[in-house]
């Protein structure tokens, strides 16, 4: 979204939650600002209260565009590797966790190409 500071802010749609209380009250609140809540006696005042609320929000803020790179010049994963190689309890973890997984792999039933397209 290309938005100018000297424009006022387009319309825009929120999304509203509304939660009725133990004593028949309406709490109403907006997502993306959920400082912006109002408790009110039926749906259609906590709304109408909540849409003043935003209003005199929005009249404080600036919108701008932010833009962040994900690329980068380096594997952040390349820093972790080999951590844990001395590490006796990740050793007997991953020795545990893998013999388990080998023996799932003997229990399945392995099915060749030729077996799998007979099935069908």
């Amino acid at each position: 979204m290309n938005l100018s500071l000297s424009q006022p802010m387009p319309t825009a749609t929120w999304r509203i939650l509304l939660e009725t209380l133990d004593l028949g009250q309406v709490a109403a609140w907006v997502a993306e600002f959920p400082e912006c809540k109002v408790v009110a006696e039926s749906q259609e005042l906590a709304i109408s209260a909540l849409e003043i609320l935003l209003k005199k929000r929005l009249a404080t803020i600036k919108v701008l565009p932010l833009q962040l790179s994900t690329e980068s010049s380096e594997n952040t994963w390349v820093s972790l590797c080999g951590r844990l190689k001395d590490n006796v309890s990740f050793i007997e973890w991953s020795d545990h966790f893998w013999a388990e997984k080998q023996q799932d792999m003997d229990e399945d039933e392995m099915l060749s190409v030729e077996e799998i397209l007979r099935v069908m």
